[in-house]
């Protein structure tokens, strides 16, 4: 016998079910669309994410890895400058024997720091090594972390040696011609900008800060004209007064500009390598339609009869020039080849007559610097040394305005300072777009100066707000 399903039930629901009608067809293929868009969107900011995650760590690793470079040559170096203190001292009757086992102390406990920080990154290896890209965001991330712990760890004993140099220092060099004339020189070499700072505060509401400037300025000349009838410890106060009151004159003028990025997020924009017709002019106008601010950074071998106008615009502006040397070498081979009045000084005084404001700040070619670069700029020209948190990479083989935009907006924080170059005319075409992604994440572009508060001082490493190495 064949049984017969029954399909009563099945004919009857057959027979009651209405077929879509066109709008809830139309309904359903939206829904459809949106879970798709929404699906979509997850894994893009997902990915976007992952990106950002991947070049910070990268950023990071280079930006750590080079901060502890340097921030143990310096240590080496004070350590040094103190046991050659001590051994003169202890040579002389003039010894305070309390300060002198201090300095003694300090000098043998900041060399066992170093042995120690470079022991915790033995493993990580070198800058180039330990920060290649393409390799796992997780491995980069423990670089870092090894580099700045290296790095953070240093930082501290460049302040304690040079606190139990100084009663040694100023006693048994007090009259010492050499260390006088060093001094002066040094402070010598800061008074343009810091007279240039003046002259542009001289209008803050508050004017006891523009007085006291003023004031460390006549002080500061008076000792640097007759440095041999100065002690080295009056020399070194002065000095310290100097940029005490270039601080407090830089921080009036963000107030009155309503900037305060120790509260509000900021960044540094910085276009390298110019100045050169057409795109320099192009990054100069959109940031002028925006309202926005940026730090320039010009190549010496770059201003002639063409281009000074474009520079002297910048300054116009409201936005600094610096210097990138005279053609573009890097640091440490222009301090072995012996090429530093051609690169440091000419460029600096040829992009201070084209722009009409004195050289402060000076940006390294390819992020290269050395102990020996930052004695010869603090000590000879004054001016302190900006590096950067964020590579925009549109120096790099096929970057595109897209590339370029991506790249800023992923790695961007607030206190960074960004590098772009203003030769390029994809740099050009991004600049509108990256403004816009600041403005939309809430960010304000300011100069470097505004950005640290504080007037730039020489030998010191700018990286960001919040990564300075001292000198």
């Amino acid at each position: 016998m064949v049984l017969q399903h029954d399909t009563s039930h099945v004919s009857a629901t057959a027979a009651t079910r209405k077929p879509h009608t066109p709008r809830q067809g139309v309904r359903l293929a939206i829904a459809a669309a949106l879970v798709v868009a929404l699906s979509s969107s997850v894994f893009l900011l997902a990915g976007l994410a992952a990106y950002a995650w991947y070049r910070r760590a990268l950023a990071d690793c280079v930006e750590w890895g080079n901060t502890y470079r340097l921030m143990d040559e310096h240590v080496a170096a004070l350590s040094n400058q103190a046991t050659v203190i001590a051994n003169r001292v202890s040579q002389t009757k003039d010894v305070d024997r309390k300060s002198l086992d201090k300095l003694d102390a300090t000098a043998a406990q900041a060399s066992a720091q170093r042995r120690q920080a470079t022991a915790s990154v033995q493993t990580v290896g070198d800058v180039p090594s330990a920060c290649r890209a393409k390799q796992s965001p997780l491995a980069l991330r423990s670089h870092v972390d090894a580099y700045r712990d290296a790095a953070l760890a240093l930082k501290p004993w460049v302040g304690r040696l040079r606190k139990a140099e100084h009663p040694v220092a100023v006693r048994v060099l007090a009259q010492d011609s050499q260390t006088l004339n060093e001094t002066a020189g040094r402070i010598r070499a800061a008074l343009p900008g810091v007279r240039e700072l003046a002259r542009e505060t001289t209008g803050l509401h508050d004017h006891r800060v523009s007085r006291e400037l003023h004031k460390a300025i006549e002080a500061a000349q008076s000792v640097t004209d007759k440095p041999n009838q100065a002690s080295y410890g009056t020399l070194l106060d002065t000095e310290r007064q100097l940029f005490a009151r270039a601080d407090a004159a830089v921080h009036a003028r963000n107030i009155e500009r309503g900037i305060d990025c120790g509260r509000t997020a900021c960044v540094a924009l910085t276009f390298d390598d110019g100045p050169r017709a057409g795109t320099s002019q192009q990054v100069t106008a959109a940031l002028r339609r925006a309202g926005d601010q940026a730090t320039f950074f010009a190549i010496g071998g770059a201003v002639n009869d063409a281009t000074q106008t474009m520079l002297r615009n910048d300054t116009r502006y409201g936005m600094p020039v610096g210097s990138h040397t005279m053609s573009h070498m890097d640091l440490p081979m222009i301090m072995s080849s012996g090429a530093e009045h051609r690169e440091f000084d000419e460029a600096s005084a040829r992009i201070a007559q084209a722009s009409g404001r004195p050289v402060t700040l000076l940006r390294p070619p390819h992020g290269v610097a050395d102990e020996a670069s930052r004695q010869y700029l603090a000590d000879h020209l004054g001016v302190g040394i900006a590096l950067y948190d964020v590579d925009s990479y549109d120096w790099a083989v096929g970057a595109t305005a897209r590339s370029v935009q991506w790249k800023v907006t992923a790695q961007v924080r607030s206190g960074s300072i960004i590098l772009m170059h203003d030769i390029h005319s994809h740099t050009a075409a991004a600049l509108p777009h990256i403004l816009d992604a600041l403005r939309a994440k809430g960010y304000r572009t300011v100069t470097i100066t505004e950005l640290i508060d504080r007037y730039p001082r020489p030998g010191y490493v700018y990286y960001s707000r919040d990564n300075i190495i001292p000198w």
